[in-house]
Protein backbone atom coordinates (compact mmCIF):
# COMPACT_ATOMS: atom_id res chain seq x y z
CA UNK A 1 0.00 0.00 0.00
CA UNK A 2 1.33 3.45 -0.73
CA UNK A 3 2.13 5.01 2.68
CA UNK A 4 0.49 8.66 0.94
CA UNK A 5 -3.14 6.42 0.90
CA UNK A 6 -2.78 5.05 4.17
CA UNK A 7 -5.60 6.84 6.75
CA UNK A 8 -2.98 7.89 9.32
CA UNK A 9 -5.09 8.40 12.91
CA UNK A 10 -3.51 10.95 14.89
CA UNK A 11 -4.04 12.72 18.12
CA UNK A 12 -3.86 16.72 18.54
CA UNK A 13 -3.08 18.17 21.44
CA UNK A 14 -3.31 21.51 22.69
CA UNK A 15 -0.20 23.29 24.21
CA UNK A 16 -1.43 26.55 26.20
CA UNK A 17 1.92 28.38 27.51
CA UNK A 18 2.21 31.01 30.40
CA UNK A 19 1.51 34.11 28.03
CA UNK A 20 -1.58 32.67 27.24
CA UNK A 21 -0.89 31.74 23.53
CA UNK A 22 -2.34 28.23 22.56
CA UNK A 23 -0.33 26.06 20.29
CA UNK A 24 -1.32 22.59 18.27
CA UNK A 25 0.90 20.28 18.83
CA UNK A 26 1.23 16.08 16.91
CA UNK A 27 4.22 13.38 17.59
CA UNK A 28 3.57 11.52 14.71
CA UNK A 29 4.74 7.77 14.75
CA UNK A 30 8.12 7.52 12.02
CA UNK A 31 7.43 7.08 8.82
CA UNK A 32 3.91 9.06 9.01
CA UNK A 33 3.36 10.96 5.14
CA UNK A 34 3.73 14.53 6.03
CA UNK A 35 0.32 14.96 3.92
CA UNK A 36 -1.74 13.12 7.23
CA UNK A 37 0.69 15.53 9.68
CA UNK A 38 -0.31 18.52 8.44
CA UNK A 39 -4.13 17.14 7.54
CA UNK A 40 -4.11 16.03 11.33
CA UNK A 41 -2.54 20.12 12.60
CA UNK A 42 -5.32 21.50 10.14
CA UNK A 43 -2.53 23.02 8.43
CA UNK A 44 -4.29 25.02 4.95
CA UNK A 45 -1.74 25.07 1.82
CA UNK A 46 0.26 28.68 2.73
CA UNK A 47 0.93 30.86 -0.29
CA UNK A 48 4.47 30.92 0.40
CA UNK A 49 6.59 28.95 2.35
CA UNK A 50 9.84 30.47 4.12
CA UNK A 51 12.15 27.93 6.18
CA UNK A 52 14.41 29.23 9.32
CA UNK A 53 17.23 27.33 9.71
CA UNK A 54 20.47 27.98 11.76
CA UNK A 55 22.29 28.11 15.09
CA UNK A 56 20.28 27.76 18.24
CA UNK A 57 23.60 28.19 20.07
CA UNK A 58 26.67 30.33 19.62
CA UNK A 59 25.12 33.47 18.61
CA UNK A 60 27.10 36.64 19.67
CA UNK A 61 24.61 38.26 22.50
CA UNK A 62 25.78 41.39 21.31
CA UNK A 63 24.04 40.48 17.93
CA UNK A 64 20.41 39.75 19.48
CA UNK A 65 19.12 43.38 19.66
CA UNK A 66 20.08 43.52 15.92
CA UNK A 67 18.57 40.06 15.35
CA UNK A 68 15.39 40.88 16.86
CA UNK A 69 14.80 43.81 14.91
CA UNK A 70 15.34 41.83 11.38
CA UNK A 71 13.30 38.67 12.28
CA UNK A 72 10.09 41.14 13.32
CA UNK A 73 10.17 43.62 10.60
CA UNK A 74 11.89 41.62 7.91
CA UNK A 75 11.10 38.17 8.16
CA UNK A 76 7.82 38.08 10.27
CA UNK A 77 6.98 41.17 8.19
CA UNK A 78 7.36 39.41 5.03
CA UNK A 79 5.51 36.54 6.13
CA UNK A 80 2.05 39.15 7.33
CA UNK A 81 2.32 40.44 3.63
CA UNK A 82 2.60 37.59 1.64
CA UNK A 83 0.66 34.91 3.69
CA UNK A 84 3.41 32.97 4.55
CA UNK A 85 3.64 29.97 6.33
CA UNK A 86 6.95 29.52 8.68
CA UNK A 87 9.07 26.75 9.17
CA UNK A 88 11.49 26.30 11.87
CA UNK A 89 12.93 24.04 14.60
CA UNK A 90 10.38 24.84 17.14
CA UNK A 91 12.41 25.49 20.62
CA UNK A 92 12.55 28.48 22.96
CA UNK A 93 16.65 29.35 21.61
CA UNK A 94 18.15 31.68 19.20
CA UNK A 95 16.75 31.67 15.86
CA UNK A 96 13.39 29.89 17.08
CA UNK A 97 12.65 32.41 19.67
CA UNK A 98 13.54 35.33 17.98
CA UNK A 99 11.26 34.16 14.97
CA UNK A 100 8.50 33.65 17.26
CA UNK A 101 8.85 36.76 19.25
CA UNK A 102 9.41 38.61 15.67
CA UNK A 103 5.47 36.96 14.84
CA UNK A 104 3.92 37.11 17.76
CA UNK A 105 5.31 41.75 17.52
CA UNK A 106 3.32 41.43 14.36
CA UNK A 107 0.16 40.40 15.94
CA UNK A 108 0.15 36.55 14.87
CA UNK A 109 -0.53 36.83 11.87
CA UNK A 110 1.58 34.05 10.34
CA UNK A 111 1.17 30.14 11.09
CA UNK A 112 4.51 29.36 12.65
CA UNK A 113 5.03 25.41 12.64
CA UNK A 114 7.97 23.97 14.52
CA UNK A 115 9.66 20.62 14.13
CA UNK A 116 11.88 19.55 17.06
CA UNK A 117 12.74 15.73 18.45
CA UNK A 118 10.37 15.20 21.12
CA UNK A 119 13.08 13.55 23.53
CA UNK A 120 15.00 17.41 23.78
CA UNK A 121 12.06 19.44 24.32
CA UNK A 122 9.67 20.48 27.30
CA UNK A 123 6.52 22.08 27.13
CA UNK A 124 3.30 22.76 29.54
CA UNK A 125 1.54 19.55 30.04
CA UNK A 126 4.11 17.63 28.85
CA UNK A 127 8.12 16.98 30.04
CA UNK A 128 9.07 19.78 32.58
CA UNK A 129 12.41 21.63 32.70
CA UNK A 130 14.61 19.67 34.39
CA UNK A 131 12.88 16.79 33.92
CA UNK A 132 16.03 15.41 31.47
CA UNK A 133 19.17 16.53 31.13
CA UNK A 134 19.31 18.83 28.04
CA UNK A 135 15.97 19.12 26.99
CA UNK A 136 14.74 22.55 26.49
CA UNK A 137 11.32 24.47 25.85
CA UNK A 138 9.29 24.87 23.01
CA UNK A 139 8.80 28.62 21.96
CA UNK A 140 5.59 29.92 23.74
CA UNK A 141 4.84 32.01 20.04
CA UNK A 142 4.40 29.39 17.62
CA UNK A 143 1.47 28.23 16.66
CA UNK A 144 2.02 24.45 15.49
CA UNK A 145 4.18 21.89 16.90
CA UNK A 146 5.54 18.48 15.21
CA UNK A 147 7.47 16.44 17.64
CA UNK A 148 9.24 13.91 16.06
CA UNK A 149 10.21 10.33 17.50
CA UNK A 150 13.81 11.08 18.50
CA UNK A 151 16.35 11.90 21.35
CA UNK A 152 18.69 13.72 19.25
CA UNK A 153 19.14 17.09 17.94
CA UNK A 154 19.19 16.92 13.84
CA UNK A 155 16.69 14.08 14.52
CA UNK A 156 14.23 16.09 13.41
CA UNK A 157 15.74 17.19 9.92
CA UNK A 158 14.17 14.70 7.60
CA UNK A 159 10.73 15.64 8.97
CA UNK A 160 11.42 18.90 8.60
CA UNK A 161 12.77 18.92 5.31
CA UNK A 162 9.49 16.34 4.79
CA UNK A 163 7.12 18.78 6.11
CA UNK A 164 8.71 21.53 3.79
CA UNK A 165 8.52 19.48 0.54
CA UNK A 166 4.87 18.74 1.06
CA UNK A 167 4.05 22.16 1.82
CA UNK A 168 6.24 23.84 -1.25
CA UNK A 169 4.73 21.34 -3.90
CA UNK A 170 2.92 23.98 -5.53
CA UNK A 171 4.03 27.30 -3.81
CA UNK A 172 6.97 28.96 -3.73
CA UNK A 173 9.79 28.62 -1.23
CA UNK A 174 12.76 30.68 0.54
CA UNK A 175 14.72 29.76 3.33
CA UNK A 176 16.87 31.75 6.07
CA UNK A 177 20.10 31.07 7.47
CA UNK A 178 21.21 32.71 10.72
CA UNK A 179 24.86 31.61 11.89
CA UNK A 180 24.25 27.67 12.11
CA UNK A 181 27.08 24.79 13.14
CA UNK A 182 27.09 21.49 11.87
CA UNK A 183 23.47 20.50 11.80
CA UNK A 184 22.57 23.93 9.55
CA UNK A 185 25.36 23.10 6.89
CA UNK A 186 23.36 19.98 6.37
CA UNK A 187 20.57 21.53 6.12
CA UNK A 188 21.68 23.88 4.07
CA UNK A 189 23.39 21.58 1.77
CA UNK A 190 19.82 19.80 1.28
CA UNK A 191 18.18 23.12 0.53
CA UNK A 192 20.15 23.75 -2.34
CA UNK A 193 19.89 20.32 -3.62
CA UNK A 194 16.16 20.87 -3.33
CA UNK A 195 16.86 23.17 -5.80
CA UNK A 196 15.11 25.97 -3.06
CA UNK A 197 17.02 29.47 -2.71
CA UNK A 198 19.19 30.39 0.93
CA UNK A 199 19.22 34.40 2.11
CA UNK A 200 22.12 34.04 4.35
CA UNK A 201 22.66 36.37 7.06
CA UNK A 202 26.05 37.89 6.63
CA UNK A 203 27.32 39.04 10.42
CA UNK A 204 25.97 36.38 12.04
CA UNK A 205 28.94 34.20 12.31
CA UNK A 206 30.05 30.75 11.89
CA UNK A 207 28.26 29.09 8.56
CA UNK A 208 26.86 31.94 7.56
CA UNK A 209 29.79 34.29 7.16
CA UNK A 210 31.35 30.86 5.93
CA UNK A 211 29.22 30.89 3.04
CA UNK A 212 29.44 34.93 2.45
CA UNK A 213 33.68 34.47 2.83
CA UNK A 214 33.33 31.96 -0.07
CA UNK A 215 31.04 34.13 -2.67
CA UNK A 216 32.87 37.17 -1.77
CA UNK A 217 36.47 36.30 -1.67
CA UNK A 218 37.16 32.41 -2.75
CA UNK A 219 34.51 29.87 -3.37
CA UNK A 220 37.61 27.50 -2.04
CA UNK A 221 38.51 29.23 0.95
CA UNK A 222 36.18 27.75 3.20
CA UNK A 223 36.14 24.51 3.61
CA UNK A 224 32.55 23.03 3.63
CA UNK A 225 30.84 26.12 2.02
CA UNK A 226 32.36 25.67 -1.33
CA UNK A 227 29.67 22.67 -2.17
CA UNK A 228 27.00 25.07 -1.04
CA UNK A 229 28.04 27.98 -2.87
CA UNK A 230 28.24 26.39 -6.26
CA UNK A 231 24.68 25.66 -6.39
CA UNK A 232 24.33 29.25 -7.00
CA UNK A 233 20.79 29.86 -5.20
CA UNK A 234 22.15 31.84 -2.20
CA UNK A 235 21.66 35.85 -1.90
CA UNK A 236 23.46 37.25 0.74
CA UNK A 237 21.95 39.63 3.38
CA UNK A 238 24.20 42.00 5.51
CA UNK A 239 22.47 42.36 9.07
CA UNK A 240 23.81 46.24 9.05
CA UNK A 241 20.78 46.72 6.38
CA UNK A 242 17.73 47.77 7.25
CA UNK A 243 14.71 45.23 8.15
CA UNK A 244 12.63 46.72 5.54
CA UNK A 245 15.09 46.20 3.05
CA UNK A 246 15.08 42.17 4.31
CA UNK A 247 11.51 41.99 4.14
CA UNK A 248 11.22 43.03 0.47
CA UNK A 249 14.35 40.94 -0.37
CA UNK A 250 12.57 37.77 0.72
CA UNK A 251 8.81 38.92 -0.48
CA UNK A 252 11.23 39.47 -4.20
CA UNK A 253 12.99 36.05 -4.39
CA UNK A 254 9.66 34.73 -2.90
CA UNK A 255 7.49 35.61 -6.14
CA UNK A 256 9.93 35.75 -9.01
CA UNK A 257 10.71 33.63 -11.95
CA UNK A 258 12.93 30.49 -10.58
CA UNK A 259 16.08 30.15 -12.85
CA UNK A 260 17.89 27.01 -13.92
Amino acid sequence: MNPEQTDYKLDKKEIIFSNGNRAQVVAPPAGTPAASILKALDIEQPKPLIMVVGGATGLDRALKPRLVQLFSRGIARAAAETGALIIDGGTQAGVMAMMGQGVADQGRKSTLLGVAPAGRVTYPGGPTEGSIEGRVPLDPNHSHFVLVESDEWGGETEALFDLARALAKEIPIVTVLVNGGDIARKEALMIVRQGWRIVVMKGTGRLADDIATAMEEDPTSVAGAATIVRHNRIDLFDIKDRPEALATLICRKLFEKPTA
